[in-house]
């Protein structure tokens, strides 16, 4: 199959009609018409049998799909850093950030960043940290700040400060005051609310119960389960249910209601700094690094 045979069938493998599969690629519906009779025609057999003016994929289709999808991703790959190259040299400060950490930590380091470049552009993307890598090693951002020291042959990763996880909770009637440790076990035996095991956060907090043997009560306790520490924190501070995060995050809380517990066993939690490899930063990002560097001293 051609590249553009693939396109085509991938395109109407999404919208399941020609004409919707025209109008995503920006062709006329002869064009798409043509170009899969043709590649029908070079694969020997049919792609697509018309079902009530929708295409419905044969057998063959739906074995290919899977391998069509991993080379459409790598060609948008290409596309994405085919496009990043060409912005290279911009005057500008690209940042790539975990949602939870955009809350507070980043305006305030952003505020003290701005007092030196009144006029620089700036530009901020949320991601989780995966997708922070993923974008960083295409060249889209400057600097990306994830959750951990994720490994990628493209990046180095910059330690910028390490916290602890917390259980947070809501306290009725009260300001929330300091209070002692709480241990993981007896977190896990009420209900409480989880980051999902896709997040670093999540998959550490994942290894801990289970090396603690607490794999079994953290499944019948988890009531609720979220993407991101942030939503976690919030849902919190409504009552839900306590939460598990980490310690930056409920440093940014804002209720006077909220209460955070150091886990114990403690359990460290490190934020980095993902750059391109062998590559020096200019010296604005590295002076945004260290406001950034400062804000989490403060906050945590």
């Amino acid at each position: 199959m051609k590249l553009k045979h693939i396109e085509v069938f991938n395109a109407i493998m999404l919208t399941g009609s020609v004409s919707a599969a025209a109008r995503l690629l920006h062709v006329t519906q002869p064009a798409i018409t043509q170009t899969l009779k043709h590649a029908e025609l070079q694969l020997g057999y049919a792609l697509f049998t018309r079902q009530r003016n929708r295409l419905v994929p044969t057998h063959e289709a739906q074995a290919l799909y899977p391998e069509i999808q991993r080379l459409m991703s790598q060609l948008e790959s290409v596309r994405r850093l085919s496009a990043a190259l060409g912005r290279q040299g911009g005057a500008g400060l690209r940042i790539l950030i975990v949602p939870s950490l955009a809350v507070r930590a980043l305006p305030e380091a952003l505020a003290r960043f701005r007092q030196r470049h009144p006029d620089m552009p700036i530009t901020v993307r949320s991601l989780h940290s995966r997708e922070v890598a993923q974008a960083m090693a295409l060249q889209e951002g400057d600097a990306g700040i994830v959750y951990g020291r994720i490994s990628h042959p493209a990046l180095q990763a910059e330690l910028l400060a390490t916290g602890r996880l917390v259980c947070v909770s809501r306290v009725r009637g009260r300001t929330a005051a300091r209070v002692a440790p709480v241990a993981l076990e007896e977190v896990l035996r009420k209900p409480f609310i989880r980051i999902d095991e896709n997040d670093p956060l999540g998959a550490m907090l994942a290894e801990q119960w289970s090396r603690h043997g607490l794999q079994a009560l953290a499944e019948r306790g988890a009531d609720i389960t979220v993407q991101t520490h942030h939503i976690a924190m919030l849902l919190a501070e409504q009552g839900m249910a306590p939460a598990i995060i980490d310690s930056f995050t409920a440093g940014a809380a804002r209720s006077a209601t909220l209460q955070a517990r150091v886990i114990e066993p403690e359990v460290p939690v490190e934020l980095s700094a993902l750059l391109p490899q062998n590559v020096r930063s200019p010296r604005p990002v590295a002076e945004f690094l260290e406001d950034f560097r400062r804000v989490l001293g403060e906050v945590a």
